[in-house]
């Protein structure tokens, strides 16, 4: 029996370090999910974009730094506009403080319904952290209406790495001489950024390096794993664009925080998950074999990066595969969560609000997005009259009304 469910906490798990990549067992059993997804998605993608051009008037703009006085913003189809002629429907919005749709920075994605969840949740665009089927990643891609799907490929692992052993991943690098071929193979199939993992017992920093230089080669950019305050030096050293995750063992220090933001990196803590296994020894052991974490020294690197002004993007690592056993890490909810524990750990709301939309859609290059403004896609997320997530960052959760690439969405909050 034991062993029955040790299997099924390294399946649920393998999710969870994100690294499970084709081969490995539990990705194997999935074969008929991956088919069944595949003739959704495609039978989904057969919708026309919409043509209805909507008033919503008495609403008050977050414009990335406050919100306005009433106005008026009007959806054309699927993207935003001014221009209030030839309006066909009305909608008012008494006042109520009207947000750009959500960013998660750091999500896991499997599934055509997770797509639908965050749209509910007006969390309207998502980075996925790890792709285990190219087929379906790109399948899950510009779906009109629904939460927009930005993915890495296959991370890079190193070989007898705790990824590769425990988690069961197959993008292995045996050598720096291998980084090339390795992320072009990533980027020629419709890979958006490079992921890498680093950890104490994988890349040592020469291959993180070639990791790293040959992304920038092609004009990419890299997100970097990295849980342990090691594995933070080396992300640190190896100049990738984005770290994934803050220690969870050792505090980095003022001075790490500081070469973070003397070298343009950004980072994106994952509070969420954080909590969610360091309040479970079991899920502990098995991501971190050997080393102690705390919730609290991912909180104090947080305040560290803040302090020394590092790009801090709103990301979750929810898993939608990973079902009830991760108990708490749901999509969409979650992100409305991790806004509040970034505010807990110190950082302003306005800074949070802009953690999960204006800052993303900079450091991730997404045109035309994160912001409520003339051309822009149409993802809108209408509060309640009186809620105000400038003075309670949970208000976001008040959401009257949701619209996404200019469908409009039922809450489910």
């Amino acid at each position: 029996m034991q062993s029955n469910i040790n299997l099924l906490l390294i399946s649920l798990l393998c999710l969870l370090a994100d690294a499970c990549l084709p081969g490995h067992q539990a990705r194997d059993m999935s074969s008929t999910h991956v088919e069944t997804q595949l003739k959704l998605l495609q039978a989904r993608s057969q919708r026309a974009p919409p043509t209805a051009k909507t008033a919503l008037i008495n609403v008050r703009v977050f414009d990335g730094w406050s919100i306005g006085k009433p106005s008026t913003v009007v959806i054309d189809g699927d993207k935003i506009t001014l221009d209030t002629r030839h309006v066909q429907k009305t909608i008012d919005g008494k006042g109520g403080v009207l947000l750009p749709g959500l960013i998660d920075s750091h999500i896991h994605l499997s599934s055509l319904a997770s797509l639908e969840t965050l749209s509910s949740y007006g969390v309207t665009t998502a980075m996925n952290m790890g792709c285990d089927n190219y087929t379906l990643c790109s399948a899950f891609r510009e779906q009109v209406g629904l939460t927009s799907f930005f993915s890495a490929g296959e991370s890079a692992v190193a070989p007898n790495s705790t990824h590769a052993t425990v988690f069961g991943a197959i993008g292995l690098m045996h050598s720096p001489s291998q980084a090339p071929e390795f992320v072009a193979n990533v980027f020629r199939n419709g890979s958006d950024y490079m992921k890498l993992i680093a950890e104490s017992n994988g890349f040592n920093q020469a291959t993180h390096n070639a990791l790293v230089s040959a992304t920038h080669a092609l004009g990419k950019v890299s997100m970097t794993h990295a849980q342990d305050f090691a594995s933070y030096e080396v992300a640190i050293s190896s100049k990738t664009n984005g770290i994934q995750h803050v220690p969870f063992d050792i505090p980095l220090t003022e001075e790490m925080a500081q070469v973070i933001k003397r070298q343009a990196q950004h980072v994106t803590p994952t509070l969420n998950i954080g909590k969610i296994v360091t309040e479970n020894s079991t899920i502990e052991s098995i991501v971190s074999p050997g080393v102690s974490l705390t919730y609290e020294a991912g909180v104090i690197s947080v305040q560290r990066l803040i302090r020394a002004g590092v790009p801090i993007l709103a990301g979750t690592d929810a898993i939608d595969a990973a079902g009830s056993f991760l108990k708490g890490d749901l999509i969409g909810i979650t992100l409305h969560r991790e806004l509040q524990y970034l505010v807990e750990a110190g950082m302003s709301e306005v800074d949070v609000l802009r953690a999960a939309t204006v800052v993303p859609s900079i450091l991730h290059n997404l045109t035309g997005r994160g912001s409520i403004e003339e051309g822009y896609r149409a993802d809108l997320i209408l509060l309640k009259p009186g809620s105000d997530p400038l003075k309670n960052i949970s208000k976001t959760m008040d959401i009257a009304r949701v619209w996404t690439g200019g469908f409009e969405h039922v809450p489910v909050v």
